[in-house]
């Protein structure tokens, strides 16, 4: 380690620029400048790096960067050598008032303003701790209200939003509206209103609870409930997007091939999607189901149908069901010969779960992410952070003449097919629009003995419930027939051109 001791100027902030974006390891490790002017003050150089520290009593505190550039950047020595007296002032009065002096300092305010606009340290709950209390509270099985998965899913998408870091660190207690409003226009523009809105909702829900029933740990009273104020000024816009049977065969067969080939411009190696991520594909094309609800499929609830030997039955329980009813499903056998091997294929650690997570296990067994098939769609069209702007960048589907769609797309599809066979209630019924059946299938706590006839009853309940709606149950088989007969034959007749085709994938 080498310590010089200087004036530091700009031909001291030049030398250690050029050390660390050289991101080479200055002679002895570690290079400092120790400024004569401001006592305490260095510079000090490592390799890929060059820090403004302020060295006082017991305390070495980082306060800038000449390099990263992007890190809280300090690029003149007087800039750090007048902050120098505010930093050794607030290590006398309150250490831990640093940090947000130095956020302050870096979002634009002069070194008095940032004093000024600091915020006080509190002991309360930040909102992730707000966010987490609620979680578990409503997730219990006394809770008076409690959260569905896919409410607890989304909760937990919204808070852990790039957007959302600075918030979710921040007492409860210091937020401001204009803070949460301005990450909500962030959202918005990178995600959509949609998202927009989930996170204005979220956070609403989370300090109302709070409020309500962790006033003391979060610090929130009723007097100043101003997060009830917070709104969206957008609209969202009802989509149109119709994928063709076409298009979506067509973007099945460029997922078949990139099973075990890598995406264009890839370096990686890897496959361009994996065995579970296929599967779940076609289970939500064959069935329409909401990704959130149709991939979260127990095996014990997908067996042939005991009254006819031309279906298998599936069913999802009312929590995993948008509408709170359970829902059960005709599976017609030309769909359970496809699907079966798929199904087969994405296991891996002896899951519960039709369609597993590949980030699950025996101990924490949990199904696919309901974006997976989502985001696949989108490497597909080299729009993923990875590839995004890059000159390697390829649309596989735009070269395929396949119009950008999302699996939720499929729901207008299906209602398209369904009309133009003259089946209008089809659509409803294998869609779950007009379920008025409502049992609950839940699972209680089983023994390993109990657990055998725990499947066959429950197997019995789903088959009550799928013949307990009369004509209702034939509707569904109808209309699955019609619309995965489609599917499946068009992808048949697409396999003969498959080579010519893929072609331009390879």
């Amino acid at each position: 380690m080498a310590t010089v001791r200087v004036v530091i100027g700009d031909k001291h902030v030049k030398e250690a620029l050029a050390i660390a974006e050289s991101k080479e390891t200055p002679p002895g490790g570690v290079h400092i400048y120790s400024d004569i002017e401001a006592r305490g003050l260095r510079l000090v150089v490592q390799k890929g790096r060059a820090a403004w520290v302020v060295k006082y009593k017991d305390w070495s505190k980082v306060i800038g960067f000449i390099y990263p550039k992007d890190q809280r950047p300090i690029t003149a020595a007087g800039t750090a050598r007048a902050m120098v007296p505010f930093v050794k002032g607030i290590l006398d009065d309150n250490p831990k008032q640093l940090e947000p002096w130095l956020v302050a300092r870096h979002n634009g305010l002069d070194n008095k303003k940032a004093l000024e606009n600091m915020r006080p340290v509190v002991t309360t709950w930040t909102l992730q701790q707000c966010a987490d209390s609620m979680i578990e509270a409503r997730t219990k099985a006394t809770a008076q209200s409690p959260l569905r998965k896919a409410s607890v899913d989304e909760i937990k998408r919204t808070m852990s939003r790039p957007e959302m870091k600075d918030l979710v660190e921040t007492a409860a207690v210091l937020l401001k509206r204009g803070e949460v409003e301005k990450v909500r226009d962030k959202i918005e523009a990178s995600s959509g209103i949609s998202a927009a809105k989930k996170c204005v909702s979220n956070i609403r829900s989370i300090l109302n609870y709070c409020c309500e029933y962790k006033s003391g740990d979060s610090g929130l009273d009723h007097k100043d409930m101003w997060w009830e104020l917070l709104k969206t000024d957008s609209k969202i816009i009802a989509r149109t997007r119709t994928p063709s049977i076409v298009d979506i065969v067509k973007t099945l067969q460029l997922a078949a091939y990139y099973l075990d080939h890598p995406l264009p411009g890839r370096v990686d190696g890897k496959h361009g999607v994996r065995d579970n991520v296929y599967a779940a594909m076609w289970w939500l094309i064959l069935t329409s189901q909401r990704t959130s609800a149709g991939l979260a499929l127990q095996k014990v609830d997908f067996y042939p149908d005991p009254r006819d030997d031309g279906f298998y039955l599936a069913a999802w329980d009312e929590e995993a069901m948008k509408g709170k009813k359970t829902h059960v499903l005709p599976i017609p056998l030309r769909v359970v010969q496809h699907m079966l091997p798929l199904i087969e294929a994405a296991q891996d650690h002896g899951s519960k779960w039709a369609f597993p997570s590949e980030r699950g296990s025996e101990d924490h067994d949990i199904c696919i992410s309901r974006t997976a098939v989502r985001q696949f769609i989108v490497r597909l069209q080299g729009r993923d952070p990875l590839m995004k702007g890059k000159e390697a960048a390829r649309d596989l589907l735009a070269e395929a003449g396949v119009l950008h769609w999302t699996p939720h797309d499929l729901r207008r599809s299906i209602t398209a097919v369904m009309d133009d066979n003259g089946i209008p209630g089809g659509a409803s019924a294998v869609l779950a629009h007009e379920i008025k059946l409502s049992e609950h299938l839940g699972e209680d706590a089983l023994t390993e003995a109990q657990r055998e006839e725990w499947a066959a009853n429950r197997m019995a309940k789903i088959t009550k419930l799928a013949y307990g709606g009369g004509t209702f149950l034939k509707l569904k088989k109808t209309a699955m027939t019609v619309w995965t007969n489609a599917v499946l034959d068009a992808w048949e007749a697409i396999q003969v051109p498959r080579e010519q085709f893929l072609e331009a994938a390879e």
